[in-house]
């Protein structure tokens, strides 16, 4: 077995400036690295390994795209806890091992699998952890997550408050003395940090697919909930030698589509014409737009810093969603998110709930990978595409999408029906 991907990874790391700045010696680095992945790994069974990253014929023929395309998945579903989440923690876990931010008790908000991965990790350098979780959460994740010493509250939603309940009880818990352990890129930097060697990982398996030439990406469907999967995804792309980053596609849910809707105010903005909110209508408002150059997006960007609360705003209704783990009330990484859209010719898609069951239907029917209804979100997104634009994906294309998470406990049953 080689190194694990943070190991493997370190240089391209935001947490490699430790070294530049003499914080911690590289060598001394890479031992924290090492420790903290052998102590999950005595939690978990294993530690942060590269996980798959191939090209899966059936599924593209199932969902009837043409011959030529290619439909490849990077399967998150044998990561540490059974998703994606716990990179971004044992991003955070490697910082703070190094230069704690408190020592008081971590405090993290979710609704499942960024919990659940968080008190691995959490668990496995023995540090004390709050979870703040909605009423409804996964009663067989709740105690997994307790199985492993974690305090776990649940949170309610209150009359006429507006954002997830969960998260407000963080915030006040790290207003109170707590460190921040969080999938939010606002509330915890490094975790888009350790969500990136999802990407390096996608360039790497395509480099050595590819070689001699140069690796090749042309779009990405990436689901969207709070932001932080697709964030470092996007943006450990462009840390990469691919020549050019692929056309990126945010998905969302109907019933809660926070960056959708501020993709579509500014594009308004931007275009001087209504975005119409369909999966049609944001095409052809991409295409008018067009691909901006570096000077419209630092103008385009300053519109967003100068009043985000215009673009960003929590969801009115209390979200519902076949794909429930991205039913985030507010994207909170968001704005690298649409600029990689701009930068692309990219727009966001609201996937249809009957395209979120068919995704989640054809991914068990025509791969061997045991992925849960949110982890094949971006595959709807991609079906949305398909069946309402079809001439919008390319013959001869390499799209790339993610299954984030497995199959737990109480999750529909995907071949029911």
């Amino acid at each position: 077995m080689g190194p694990s991907s943070f190991e493997h990874y370190l240089d391209r790391l935001d947490v490699a400036h430790l070294v530049d700045d003499g914080t911690i010696s590289r060598d001394d680095l890479v031992a924290v690295i090492r420790r903290l992945d052998a102590a999950v790994a005595e939690i978990d069974g294993h530690g942060f390994d590269p996980t798959p990253f191939e090209p899966q014929p059936r599924l593209r023929e199932s969902v009837g795209l043409p011959d030529g395309v290619q439909l490849w998945v990077k399967d998150e579903t044998g990561n540490v806890s059974g998703s994606h989440k716990a990179r971004h923690l044992f991003g955070v876990a490697i910082r703070e091992s190094v230069v704690p931010s408190g020592d008081g008790a971590w405090a993290i908000a979710s609704c499942g699998n960024a919990a659940l991965g968080a008190s691995v990790v959490a668990a496995a350098v023995d540090h004390e952890l709050e979870v703040f979780v909605p009423t409804w959460a996964n009663d067989a994740v709740v105690d997994h997550m307790e199985g492993l010493g974690a305090r776990v509250v649940r949170a309610d939603r209150e009359p006429g408050v507006l954002g997830d309940p969960a998260h407000h009880a963080m915030v006040a818990a790290v207003a109170a003395g707590a460190t921040a352990f969080s999938c939010q890129g606002t509330d915890t930097p490094a975790a888009i940090d350790g969500g990136r060697t999802i990407a390096y990982e996608m360039v790497d398996t395509l480099a050595a697919r590819d070689a001699p030439a140069a690796p090749q990406l042309d779009r990405l469907f990436v689901q969207v909930g709070g932001g932080a999967l697709g964030t470092a995804v996007v943006t450990g792309l462009a840390r990469t030698e691919l020549e050019s980053l692929p056309v990126v596609h945010a998905v969302q849910t109907l019933g809660n589509h926070p960056l959708v809707r501020a993709w579509d105010t500014l594009v308004a903005e931007l275009t001087g014409a209504t975005v119409e909110p369909t999966v049609g209508g944001r095409l052809r408002a991409a295409k008018e737009l067009g691909v901006l150059d570096d000077p419209a997006i630092r103008e385009a960007l300053a519109r967003l810093s100068a009043n985000p609360a215009a673009y960003m705003r929590a969801w009115d209704d209390e979200p519902t969603s076949y794909a429930s783990g991205i039913l985030d009330d507010i994207t909170y990484d968001w704005m690298q998110l649409i600029e990689a859209m701009l930068r692309t010719g990219g727009y966001p898609i609201v996937a249809t709930e009957a395209a979120l069951r068919e995704a989640h239907q054809v991914a068990h029917q025509h791969t061997d990978i045991p992925v849960c209804p949110t982890g094949a979100a971006g595959l709807g997104g991609l079906i949305t595409l398909h069946e309402n634009e079809p001439g919008a994906i390319v013959d001869g294309e390499r799209i790339a999408v993610l299954f984030t998470g497995r199959m737990r406990p109480g999750d529909p049953d995907p071949l029911a029906n």
